[in-house]
C-alpha cells in the first residue's frame, strides 16, 4: 500500500471514530434527557396534587428536553441499525442485489435528512432574526429549533458514512466475495426500484392518484427505514405537487410534532416497560397468575394469558409481553403435556395483548396522529381487551378438557395465594399507578408514564434489587433508541399527512364514497379487510402510520367514532403481529422456542380465527369501545 493510500485510510478511520464517538455520546445524553423529563413531570404532579402549587415552567422544559433527546438520538439509532424497516422484498434478494439496493436507498435517504438540515437551518436563522422567544420562560426559540437541523445533519453524516462504506466496498470488489458473487441479475432489483421511482414522479403531475399510490409503494417496499420512507414520500410529493415552499414546512412539522404532550408519553412508557422487562418482574407476575388459575382445565395456558394481560397493562409493549411470556411459560407448558404447536400459538397470540391494553404504545401513536383523547382511548380499550382475554382463556379451557395428556395442578391454598401476592405486589402496583392514577384524575396519561418510570427504577434497583446501575443504564439507552425510532416515524407520518392533505387525496376519496352511496357497513368491511391484508407483509406501526392519515378523515366523514376506529386499528395491528410471514411475535417464538416457521404459523391459526371473530364483534357493536369513555367522562 502506498503512503498516500495509507494516510487516506488512516484519516478515514479517524473521521469514522470521531463520528461514532460523537453519536455514542449524544445517544447517552439523549437517553438520559428522557429520564430528566420523567423527573420534571413528577415534580409537576407533586407540586399540583400535593402542594397545590402548579408550576409554569415544567411544560416548556419537558417539551424542549423531549425535542433535544429525540434529535440527539436519531443518528445514534441509525448507526445502531435501530430504525424499523419494511424488508418484505429485500429480505428475499441475493446478498449482492441487497448490497446495491441498500446503496441506492442510502442515497434516497440523504434527500430526507438533507431537507431537515438545510431548511431546518433556514428555520433557525429566521427565528433568530425575528427574536422569537418561548411564552413562559422567554427563552430564545431558535436554540430549541436548532435541534432539528442538528439531528438532520448528524443523520446525513451517518448516511454518508454508510454510503462511503458501500462505495469503497464496490471499489475493493467486496461484492464479488458475497455468496453467489456479482451477476447481471444483481442489478435488476435496484433498476426496478429506480425506474419505478422515476415513473411515479413522472405520473404525479398528470395522474395524481395513480402517481401517489405508485410512489408510496416504490418507496416503502425498497427496504428503507419506515421513517425515512414516509418522510421522503411526503417531501417528494410536496415538491412535485406544490413546489419548494411546501417542502420548507418539513422541519417545522418535525418541531411541532415533538412539541406535544402526547409525544412525551412515548419515551416514558417505553422506558418504564423496558426497565420492568429487564428487571425480571415477569416471573413474579406469572407465578401470581398461575397460582390463581392452575387448577382449571388448561390452567397453565390460562395463566399465560392472564400474565399477558397483566404485563401488557404494565408495559404497553407487545414485544416485551411476547418475549417475557415465551421465556417463562413455554418450558412449563411443555412439561405439563401441552403440545408444542398449541403452546407456541398461544404465547404468540397472548403477546398481542401488549398493544391493546393501556398503556398501549399503539394507542399513543394513534392519539398523536389523530389528536383523539389518549385517556379516552385507554378507556375504550379496556372492555375489548378483557373480551379478547376471555376468548383466549375459553379456548384454552376447551383444549384442556379435550387433551387428556395435559396435567392439571392442585388448587392453590390461601397461604400460597398470599405468598404469590406478596412476591408480585411491587409489579402489580405499576398497574394501580397507571390505571388508578389516570382514571382517578390524579394525573394525565403522560404524567402516569413519568411516575411509572421513577417507580420502575425504584422497584428494580431498590425493592427487588434485580437491576444494577450498569444494567439500568443499558435499559435507558435501549429505550432511548426505541423512542427516537417511534418519534421519527411520527414526524415522517405527519409530513406525509401534510402532503395527503395538500394533494386532496382524502377529499377525492370522500367524493368517491358519496358518489357510490354504498352502505357504511360495506365501507367498514372493505377497510377491515384492507388492514388485515396489510398485516401480512407489514408490522403494526407501519400499518398505522400508512393508513391513519388517509382513512381517519374518511371514517369520521362516514359517521363512525374515532375512538372505536382506533381500537379497530390496534386489533388489525394485533393480527399483523401473528400473521405469517412477517409477524414479529412469530419471529420471537421461533427464536425462543427453537421452532420452525411452519410450526409457529400452524400454531397461531386457531388464534387468528378467534381474533377474526373478535374484530367482527367489535365492528358490529361499537358500544363495546365507546360506552366506558362516555360513562366516565
Amino acid at each position: 500500500m502506498s503512503e498516500g493510500s495509507l494516510t487516506g485510510a488512516t484519516n478515514g478511520n479517524l473521521s469514522r471514530d470521531i463520528l461514532s464517538s460523537v453519536l455514542n455520546t449524544l445517544g447517552i445524553v439523549g437517553s438520559m434527557l428522557f429520564v430528566c423529563v420523567a423527573v420534571m413531570v413528577v415534580i409537576e404532579v407533586v407540586m399540583r396534587f400535593i402542594l397545590r402549587s402548579p408550576t409554569s415552567w415544567v411544560s416548556e422544559m419537558v417539551s424542549w428536553f423531549t425535542i433535544a433527546a429525540a434529535f440527539f438520538l436519531v443518528a445514534y439509532t441509525l448507526k445502531e441499525k435501530g430504525h424499523s424497516r419494511v424488508d418484505f422484498i429485500s429480505a428475499y434478494l441475493s446478498k449482492s442485489s441487497d448490497y446495491l439496493l441498500e446503496t441506492f436507498t442510502t442515497c434516497l435517504g440523504l434527500i430526507f435528512t438533507g431537507v431537515l438540515t438545510w431548511y431546518g437551518t433556514k428555520m433557525v436563522l429566521a427565528s433568530h432574526m425575528m427574536g422569537e422567544t418561548s411564552q413562559v420562560l422567554q427563552f430564545p426559540l431558535w436554540v430549541v429549533l436548532s435541534f432539528v437541523p442538528l439531528g438532520g445533519l448528524l443523520m446525513t453524516l451517518q448516511l454518508l458514512r454508510f454510503l462511503w462504506d458501500k462505495i469503497r466496498g464496490l471499489i475493493r470488489g467486496e461484492m464479488a466475495r458475497l455468496p453467489g458473487g456479482v451477476k447481471p441479475k444483481s442489478f435488476v432489483a435496484t433498476a426496478i426500484f429506480a425506474g419505478g421511482l422515476a415513473l411515479a414522479i413522472a405520473l404525479l403531475p398528470s395522474f395524481r392518484a395513480v402517481g401517489i399510490v405508485f410512489l408510496f409503494m416504490i418507496i416503502l417496499f425498497n427496504g428503507m427505514p419506515v421513517s425515512f420512507a414516509m418522510g421522503l414520500f411526503g417531501i417528494i410529493g410536496l415538491f412535485m405537487l406544490v413546489g419548494e415552499p411546501s417542502v420548507i414546512q418539513a422541519p417545522m412539522i418535525a418541531y411541532n410534532t415533538c412539541d406535544s404532550i402526547v409525544i412525551v408519553a412515548f419515551p416514558l412508557f417505553v422506558l418504564s416497560g423496558t426497565i420492568l422487562e429487564a428487571g425480571n418482574i415477569g416471573p413474579r407476575i406469572f407465578h401470581f397468575a398461575n397460582t390463581l388459575v392452575r387448577h382449571l382445565p388448561g390452567g397453565m395456558g390460562i395463566a399465560a394469558i392472564v400474565f399477558c394481560g397483566l404485563f401488557a397493562a404494565m408495559t404497553g409493549s407487545s414485544i416485551a409481553v411476547a418475549a417475557a411470556v415465551s421465556v417463562i411459560a413455554l418450558p412449563e407448558m411443555l412439561k405439563r403435556g401441552y403440545s408444542r404447536q398449541t403452546s407456541i400459538g398461544l404465547l404468540a397470540a397472548g403477546g398481542t395483548l401488549g398493544i391493546l391494553f393501556p398503556p398501549s404504545i399503539a394507542l399513543i401513536m394513534y392519539a398523536s396522529l389523530t389528536f383523539e383523547s389518549l385517556g379516552d382511548l385507554f378507556l375504550a380499550a379496556l372492555i375489548p381487551g378483557l373480551i379478547l382475554v376471555f376468548l383466549f382463556c375459553a379456548y384454552m379451557v376447551v383444549v384442556g378438557l379435550r387433551a387428556k395428556n395435559i396435567r392439571r395442578d392442585e388448587r392453590a391454598s390461601l397461604s400460597e395465594i398470599w405468598q404469590a401476592t406478596r412476591e408480585s405486589i411491587g409489579g402489580l402496583l405499576v398497574i394501580v399507578i397507571i390505571m388508578g392514577g389516570i382514571y382517578s384524575g390524579i394525573f394525565t396519561p403522560t404524567e402516569a408514564g413519568a411516575v411509572a418510570v421513577l417507580y420502575s427504577i425504584f422497584l428494580t434497583t431498590v425493592w427487588y434489587k434485580t437491576l444494577t446501575l450498569q444494567r439500568l443504564a443499558k435499559c435507558i439507552i435501549k429505550a432511548g433508541k426505541i423512542s427516537s425510532m417511534i418519534i421519527l416515524i411520527i414526524i415522517a407520518a405527519n409530513i406525509t399527512g401534510n402532503f395527503i392533505t395538500m394533494s386532496q387525496l382524502t377529499q377525492d376519496l370522500l367524493a368517491l364514497v358519496k358518489t357510490l352511496a354504498l352502505p357504511s357497513g360495506l365501507y367498514l368491511a372493505f377497510i377491515i379487510v384492507l388492514l388485515i391484508i396489510l398485516g401480512g407483509p407489514l408490522e403494526a406501526v407501519s400499518i398505522m402510520v400508512i393508513t391513519v392519515p388517509v382513512l381517519y378523515p374518511v371514517i369520521k366523514a362516514i359517521g363512525f367514532d374515532g375512538l372505536w376506529f382506533g381500537i379497530i386499528q390496534v386489533i388489525a395491528g394485533e393480527l399483523a403481529l401473528i400473521s405469517p410471514p412477517e409477524g414479529i411475535n412469530l419471529f420471537i417464538l421461533q427464536s425462543i422456542g427453537k421452532s420452525t416457521a411452519a410450526e409457529v404459523s400452524r400454531g397461531v391459526i386457531p388464534f387468528l380465527i378467534l381474533m377474526g371473530i373478535f374484530i367482527v364483534l367489535i365492528s358490529a357493536f361499537p358500544g363495546l369501545t365507546t360506552w366506558l369513555p362516555a360513562v366516565l367522562k
